[in-house]
Formats: structure tokens, C-alpha cells, sequence
């Protein structure tokens, strides 16, 4: 291979793996807005894209004003999102809209399949989201059925504090090819990184201390520019730790899907948490 050759390939190459693909789902209200908002300020690069993707819930009903309304759903929002590409047209970066009817939930994570998003940005549904159970609805389904990872915005999230990433570790094989997808984002983000691991007990402390230190080293020696923070916390239940950690130190929440437990309390639990959790905290889940 020439050296022309050569480095047309590594230009080609670091096009492809700097490149981001993001996927908004919009209903057009605030709340899904405000997504755009945070996916478009993450969008650092030209050769990002993002696509607005607008479903058109499906009724399983016969009746003609059923279909009459479907019929007026969908040109509603064919023209909502002609405006709203208008709107963002002195944007640098490329912005296409979807419009499809279907299930919300199955529309949006067959699209980021089928287009191999590489995150998708959702916004929460407000105050029916904050006083309902989260688990089974759209947005918990989303997470859980995704193909990529999913960054959800609450209502209250400010896009100040983008450059900062909480990630919540437990020591689980499962988790160095996300710490890995992680600190390859942040830098892109140009982003600083914090890894924060929650004892849950004093118990077998000796043993807690030492997979701490292996994990400072590992962090030192793996992302030497990205500088990782480590911090290890004591508590009861992690999400409480968290909750309280994140209120002195604002940014994005990164957790592992594969914690199963874990996002089950984080929606499900007390008022407080999510409170704190879906009115504040962007949420960032690993896949």
C-alpha cells in the first residue's frame, strides 16, 4: 500500500469511528425538544448526524373516526417535522426526519437497529412520568430492548453540565467493553469522566479496597489522556449514594443495563429517588 493510499484509508477510517449517529424521538413537546437539544450539543462533529423520528401511535380500532384521526396524526406530523428541520437548517450538522405508525417503543428500537444508531436520546414524559411506576412504559422498554445505548432527559436536565459523566461500576465482567465504549465517547465529547463505586457494606472491606486500587490502576494505565477520576463511596443502597453525589457534583449518570436490580430500584423505588432521578440527572444506560 503507498503512502497516498495509506492515508486516504486512515482518513476514511477515523471518519467512520469519530462519526455519531443519533436518534431522537420527538412528539414535539417540550420534553422531547429538550433531547434534541442535549443530542445536537453532543453532536460535536460534522460528520454527526441525527434523526428525528415521530411515530404515530397505532389504534386497533376499525371505526372510521379512528381512522380519521390516525389520518390527521400523520399529516400533523409530517408538517411538524418539516418545521422543525427548518428551524434547525443553519445547523452543522445533517438532521433527517421519520415518520412512522406503530407501537412507540418497537418503531424506535427496530429503527435504531435497521440504522445502527449509536445512541439514542429520549426525553421523559414530565410530571405522569415522575408520579407513575416507570417499569413497562416506553421509556423503561426502550432501555431494556435497545440496541444501543439510550441517554434519557428529564424535564428539569440543563445541557451546563454535558461535560461531566458519572459512571457507577460494580465490578462485573460485563462491564469493560462499556467502560471502554464510555471512555472512547468522552473523549469525543471532550468530556471528563468519573467512575464511582458504591459499597454497599463494610463487609469484606480488605477485599473492596482491593479491587479499587486494581481498578485506579487499570483506569491510570488504559485511558492515560482521559485522566479518569475514581471515587468510592460507602452506603446503603447504591441509587440513594448516588442521588446524594449527584446533587454536589451535577453531570450525566452512566449505569450498565445488565444491573438489573439496580434500575429497578432507580424507577420504581421511593418519590425521592425519582425524583432526583427524572427531574434533574440525565440518565445514560449502557448496552
Amino acid at each position: 500500500m503507498t503512502n497516498q493510499l495509506a492515508t486516504y484509508v486512515h482518513l476514511l477510517t477515523s471518519k467512520f469511528f469519530l462519526s455519531m449517529h443519533y436518534l431522537v424521538p420527538i412528539d414535539f413537546s417540550d420534553n422531547s425538544l429538550k433531547a434534541l437539544d442535549f443530542a445536537l450539543a453532543l453532536a460535536t462533529s460534522k460528520a454527526d448526524r441525527v434523526t428525528l423520528l415521530h411515530v404515530v401511535e397505532t389504534h386497533y380500532d376499525f371505526a372510521s373516526k379512528v381512522e380519521f384521526f390516525t389520518k390527521q396524526q400523520l399529516q400533523e406530523g409530517k408538517k411538524r417535522g418539516r418545521e422543525l428541520l427548518a428551524s434547525h437548517g443553519d445547523s452543522p450538522i445533517s438532521m433527517k426526519f421519520r415518520l412512522v405508525e406503530g407501537n412507540p417503543a418497537l418503531q424506535i428500537t427496530q429503527l435504531a437497529a435497521k440504522q445502527k444508531a449509536d445512541l439514542i436520546v429520549m426525553g421523559t414524559k414530565g410530571a405522569s412520568g415522575i408520579t407513575k411506576t416507570l417499569i413497562g412504559t416506553v421509556a423503561v422498554r426502550i432501555i431494556r430492548e435497545s440496541p444501543c445505548p439510550v441517554l434519557v432527559v428529564p424535564a428539569a436536565a440543563f445541557k451546563t453540565n454535558l461535560k461531566q459523566f458519572v459512571l457507577g461500576l460494580g465490578f462485573a465482567d460485563h462491564e469493560p467493553p462499556l467502560l471502554n465504549w464510555v471512555a472512547t465517547q468522552i473523549k469525543k465529547w471532550k468530556g471528563q469522566l468519573q467512575v464511582v463505586h458504591v459499597r454497599s457494606s463494610e463487609k469484606q472491606l480488605f477485599k473492596q479496597e482491593l479491587l479499587e486500587l486494581g481498578m485506579k490502576y487499570h483506569l491510570s494505565k488504559k485511558y492515560p489522556s482521559l485522566k479518569p477520576e475514581f471515587l468510592a463511596l460507602s452506603g446503603g443502597r447504591p441509587t440513594e449514594t448516588l442521588r446524594t453525589h449527584m446533587q454536589s457534583k451535577p453531570g450525566i449518570l452512566v449505569m450498565c443495563h445488565a444491573q438489573q436490580g439496580f434500575l429497578e430500584e432507580l424507577f420504581t423505588k421511593s418519590d425521592s429517588i425519582q425524583m432526583a432521578f427524572h427531574t434533574e440527572v440525565p440518565l445514560l444506560v449502557l448496552r
